[in-house]
């Protein structure tokens, strides 16, 4: 009896011994299918705004702006880079065609006389922007005249859910983790010099903005889960705000 005990146990373990690994193999796999079928994030840079200087406040309306040509899993992201002069301010509020967006991050989270944001607004099927391609946008301040640059992206198989965002006040680099098949939009204001470039991204805007202020609006795609320092080659430090976004 104590043999035929013996055996049924150890045809147990060896059934168990059999099922498991097969079982862990199969989790393994249904994972790694579920990261091939995502598709990669789609980025356009489709407009953007330069006020070019100081303009009157504290609303301003940069006039019909692209959205980009309308799809089912749309959302706008805006880069905003602004400037009051001796005066610390705050960016209140920031409509796309009437319609509310909400900021990610800034890389100063308390009132200052420079700050450099990323705002976002979905605009696809079953949204008020659905069927929209051009709109003006309204930035809204707690006063004063601004200086101000904006760049507008259209972005197709986001996530809504941030990833990573990031901030760095006056330095010379911020870095960021780019998911699998995912995006970073990199802002940068430099609020003492009028010229530079930002490396280890692509620059979609580069201007001038006023006395004394330079706006950069960046963006980045990475097919593999990938580390990225964007660095600014000005020769006075700049203020930084970066989100990453992974596929939806």
């Amino acid at each position: 009896m104590r043999s035929g005990r013996k055996r049924g146990r150890s045809a147990v373990w060896i059934a168990l011994g059999l099922i498991v690994p097969l079982a862990v193999a199969a989790v393994i796999l249904s994972f790694q299918n579920s990261q091939l079928a995502s598709s990669p994030i789609a980025l356009s840079a489709v407009s953007f705004y330069n006020s070019g200087g100081l303009v009157r406040g504290p609303r301003v309306t940069a006039p019909s702006k692209s959205l980009g040509a309308v799809a089912a899993n749309r959302d706008i992201w805006l880069e905003i880079s602004w400037k009051f002069y001796g005066e610390p301010r705050t960016l209140n509020s920031v409509t796309v065609g009437g319609v509310s967006a909400r900021r990610l991050v800034r890389s100063d989270d308390v009132p200052d006389n420079a700050n450099t944001e990323i705002w976002m607004v979905s605009a696809g099927t079953g949204d008020a922007l659905e069927n929209t391609t051009s709109v003006d946008i309204v930035f809204t301040f707690d006063g004063g005249n601004p200086s101000i640059t904006t760049q507008v992206y259209r972005v197709i198989g986001a996530s809504e859910a941030t990833a990573v965002t990031a901030a760095a006040g006056m330095d010379f680099n911020i870095s960021i983790t780019i998911p699998a098949k995912g995006i970073a939009l990199i802002s940068l204001i430099a609020p003492g010099t009028t010229s530079g470039s930002l490396s280890n991204v692509t620059e979609d805007f580069n201007a001038h903005c006023g006395k004394g202020f330079l706006g950069i609006h960046a963006s980045k795609s990475s097919t593999y889960r990938q580390s990225v320092t964007a660095r600014f080659s000005g020769s006075a430090t700049a203020a930084f705000a970066a989100v990453a976004l992974r596929p939806a």
